[in-house]
């Protein structure tokens, strides 16, 4: 049998346990944490202010040692602020991938240099290094491949201002890379409406169009489409 003491020690262990109940309920009724998505758009591809420090036998080699750790410390920065994960490229792959480098300041000796520097990247570059298929800010379109199947669809108006205007613009659409299918819906002397299958997001099909002559611009809920220049 329990003493006296042993009772008192299980009412206060009940006691506890009653009193834990509702903040255990209350944490179990807490949504779970948000996952948030690293975004490419928000590379910062411009990194100033960037420390670039290195000894070696002699002032060129130390020079050149701390731009390739200036680089570096650039690259992680950027990857960093942007919330990716870190992508580990060889000292030549990232020289590649510099667009250019600012010397803010710098302080040389016979074995020594120390400076502050500005790089800047090439966002083409830096999309290939991250893989092709994430949207880098200043980055062209990435190639679309021909005979893919269409991913998005858009609802346009063509617009032209003769027969042989529309035929031109179906003839270059057709054989448009970022365009899978054409279906015309409507077609009047001046206008058609279209739905278009296309390769890419709306945007960069718009923008590898324009290379052809095409103008596709959104308007609205809609998008509008003619020849460059008509």
């Amino acid at each position: 049998m329990l003493g006296r003491s042993g009772v008192l020690r299980g009412m206060a262990a009940l006691a506890l346990l009653l009193a834990a109940t509702p903040a255990l309920a209350q944490m179990a009724a807490l949504p779970p944490p948000v996952a948030t998505t690293p975004d490419a758009s928000a590379l910062n591809l411009t990194q100033r202010g960037i420390p670039a420090e290195a000894s070696a036998e002699n002032g060129v080699l130390a020079r050149e040692r701390a731009l390739a750790a200036g680089r570096r410390t650039a690259w992680e920065r950027a990857l960093s602020e942007a919330g990716l994960p870190p992508v580990n490229l060889s000292d030549q792959r990232l020289e590649d991938m510099v667009r250019s480098i600012v010397i803010e300041q710098e302080r040389t000796a016979p074995t020594r240099y120390t400076g502050r520097i500005t790089v800047v990247f090439d966002p083409n570059r830096v999309r290939s290094a991250l893989g092709g298929s994430v949207t880098v800010p200043g980055a062209s379109p990435p190639p679309v491949a021909a005979g893919a199947p269409a991913s998005n669809w858009i609802e346009a108006r063509a617009i032209y201002r003769s027969m042989g205007e529309w035929l031109e613009l179906q003839r270059r659409l057709r054989g448009a890379p970022p365009v899978a299918s054409v279906d015309i819906q409507a077609i009047a002397v001046d206008a058609a409406r279209l739905r278009l299958g296309l390769r890419a997001p709306p945007p960069e099909a718009a923008a590898l169009l324009a290379a052809i002559g095409i103008a596709l611009e959104q308007a609205g809920p809609a998008w509008r489409l003619g020849l460059a220049g008509s």
